[in-house]
C-alpha cells in the first residue's frame, strides 16, 4: 500500500479487543497503527501507593502477549509499556509506552533497573511514547539525550500542556516529536508553523478518541504531502528500520 493511513496512537488488549478497534479504524479508513496496552493491565493506576503485585506481573506478560499475536496477522506496530519491574524489552516490540499521571503511582526513575532499561531502549532505537507530569518529562527527555525519539502524545496535553513544553523548549529537538490524539487544532496548526511536519504523527488515543473524527480533524488543516506524512507517512519512517508489519 502506497500511503497508508496509520493510527500512532491506540489502546489494544484484553479490555479494548483488537476487533473493536479494527471496527472503529474501517468506518475511518485506516489501514492500522501503533498500539499498546490499557493502562488497567499495566498497573492500578487508582491507588497512588501501588507498588506491584504477582497479578499485575502476569496481567502485564498477558497484555504484552497478546499484542504480539495481533500483530502477528494485523498491520499493528506494538508497543511495550514499561513498568517498575523494568523488565528487558521482548523481541518484537517496535516502540515504548512510558505512562503515568500525577495521581497514580510513581516509577521509580532512581533505581538501576530503571537505568538499565532506559540504555537498552536506547540501544535499540525505539520511539518512546511518553505521557508524564512537567517536571518529569522536561528530566525524561534530558536523561534521554537525544539517543531516541521521544512523542510527546496529545501534543502536550497531558505532560503539561502544549504551550509550557514549547517555552521549555522541549520542541527544539529533531528527537521530539508530537502525535494529535485529541488536541486542539490551534496547537497542532502552531507546531506544524514553529517546527514543520516531519515529527507530527496522526493519532487517534481509541477508545478515549473516534479515530474517525481525529482523520477528519488532520484533514481539515493539512493537504498534500503534508497530510500524506501526517497520516501514516512519518510513522513508517520512524518505524521502516525496524519491521514491516501486515504488508506496510
Amino acid at each position: 500500500m502506497e500511503n497508508p493511513v496509520l493510527d500512532a496512537h491506540v489502546h489494544c488488549g484484553y479490555t479494548v479487543p483488537f476487533e473493536e478497534i479494527a471496527r472503529e479504524w474501517e468506518r475511518g479508513r485506516i489501514h492500522g497503527g501503533s498500539a499498546f496496552s490499557p493502562v488497567e493491565e499495566i498497573y492500578d493506576r487508582y491507588d497512588p501507593l501501588f507498588t506491584d503485585s504477582a497479578a499485575y506481573r502476569k496481567s502485564r506478560q498477558a497484555a504484552h502477549e497478546y499484542l504480539l499475536r495481533i500483530a502477528r496477522n494485523e498491520r499493528v506496530f506494538p508497543y511495550f509499556f514499561v513498568w517498575n519491574d523494568f523488565p528487558s524489552i521482548p523481541d518484537g516490540f517496535l516502540g515504548i509506552k512510558w505512562h503515568r499521571h500525577a495521581s497514580e503511582p510513581t516509577y521509580r526513575y532512581e533505581t538501576p533497573e530503571c537505568e538499565r532499561i532506559i540504555d537498552e531502549i536506547c540501544r535499540k532505537k525505539l520511539p518512546i511514547v511518553l505521557e508524564e507530569e512537567f517536571a518529569n518529562t522536561l528530566t525524561f527527555v534530558k536523561r534521554i539525550a537525544e539517543r531516541t525519539v521521544v512523542i510527546i502524545p496529545h501534543m502536550g496535553g497531558l505532560n503539561g500542556g502544549y504551550d509550557r513544553l514549547k517555552r521549555a523548549g522541549i520542541f527544539e529537538s529533531s528527537q521530539v516529536w508530537v502525535d494529535t490524539a485529541l488536541a486542539g487544532r490551534g496547537e497542532v496548526e502552531d507546531f506544524a508553523k514553529e517546527f514543520g511536519v516531519n515529527r507530527i504523527l496522526f493519532g487517534s488515543d481509541y477508545p478515549f478518541g473516534n479515530p474517525e473524527y481525529e482523520r477528519s480533524k488532520v484533514e481539515s488543516i493539512f493537504s498534500g504531502d503534508e497530510l500524506r506524512r501526517i497520516l501514516g507517512g512519518n510513522l513508517m519512517g520512524l518505524l521502516e528500520t525496524k519491521s514491516d508489519p501486515g504488508g506496510c
